[in-house]
């Protein structure tokens, strides 16, 4: 992606949303699946790592337990105007990804996003293969087991989801191992529960859902259940998949790609603060960076966008690289 790599890019988080509760409710031979997020605690790039702390009572998230210097830890809440590089001077870029590049900025600016000075740049429309739409739609049921798997549905029933969906073929080795395990602890099951940001993501691709927002806070869950209700034993699901044009997708992984290279820049500059709704402009309202969802949620439509365009060639979705 960027022209010169990054030797100073570092993971910043590592955390699990942690506030998520999920039910099943068994009425007559209908299954309801509810999932009410109530928030999230997210911190770092890694997709392993310990569980985040309990919710606290009201519904809000965990304060640090030891006292803290507010005025240490939060940069000052005006934001400085950003500059944004002119494109013109990319020399290597190509004509559509400069226009590309733009049209991410006119999204940016009414945030006063940081940028990267230099030409970070997607591939060139003519230049992408995506996957193929079949695999797209398998790989949103992997990631919707593994979600159901997480919530405590039996392997057993997870496991003929995939079957029928003939889907094993795309399972990754860690997703296999997650799906065959005879119990799924509590910090895999917070870890899993971030898929829902990948699978919105295929089902935006696959047209499912109209758009991807701001990933300013987490993707609207009761609709993507009643999507992946209506569709998980549905053949026509995988067998007439469609995808949007690779235009849109690469806009959407530009966009992405750009606020995530934001995150991470500003977790390194602003000790470790981050602007909770990813807004930069006006009077900034600055939290540690685990009270910030939109960390967590940029870094799983990276993820998925990424896999979406075959960047870097991945062999399978263990494989798949964000970096910035």
């Amino acid at each position: 992606m960027r022209t010169e790599p990054n030797q100073n890019r570092i993971p910043i988080w590592d955390g699990r949303p942690s506030l998520l509760l999920a039910r099943r409710f068994a009425s007559g031979n209908a299954t309801l699946l509810v999932i009410l997020f109530l928030g999230v605690a997210c911190l770092g790039c890694s997709r392993d790592g310990p569980p985040s702390e309990p919710i606290a009572e009201g519904g809000q998230l965990p304060l640090p337990t030891e006292e803290l210097d507010v005025e240490e830890i939060l940069p000052p809440a005006t934001a400085e105007s950003i500059e944004y590089p002119s494109v013109d001077q990319w020399a290597d870029a190509t004509p559509s990804q400069r226009a590309r590049a733009l049209r991410s900025f006119t999204q940016l600016k009414q945030r006063n996003v940081p940028v990267y000075p230099g030409p970070l740049l997607v591939e060139d429309d003519k230049q992408v293969q995506l996957q193929d739409a079949r695999e797209v739609a398998r790989r949103a049921i992997i990631l919707w087991a593994l979600a159901l798997r997480a919530e405590g549905t039996p392997k057993q029933e997870v496991a003929a989801l995939i079957d029928k969906a003939d889907a094993w073929d795309s399972v990754s080795p860690s997703e296999r191992e997650i799906l065959q395990a005879a119990a799924i602890e509590p910090p895999m099951a917070d870890a899993l529960v971030w898929r829902l940001e990948s699978l919105w993501v295929m089902l935006w691709a696959l047209g499912h859902v109209e758009e991807l927002r701001w990933p300013d806070d987490m993707c609207n869950v009761p609709r993507l259940v009643e999507i992946m209700r209506a569709q998980e034993s549905d053949p026509a699901f995988i067998q007439e998949a469609t995808l949007r044009g690779v235009d849109q997708i690469l806009d959407a992984q530009d966009l992405t790609m750009r606020i995530n290279w934001a995150i991470r820049e500003t977790s390194l500059r602003e000790q470790a603060t981050i602007p909770l709704r990813l807004d930069w402009s006006g009077e900034v309202n600055w939290v540690p960076i685990a009270q910030c969802p939109g960390v967590g949620v940029t870094e799983e439509r990276h993820h998925a966008l990424n896999w979406l365009v075959q960047f870097l060639a991945p062999k399978n979705w263990d494989e798949v690289d964000t970096p910035t």
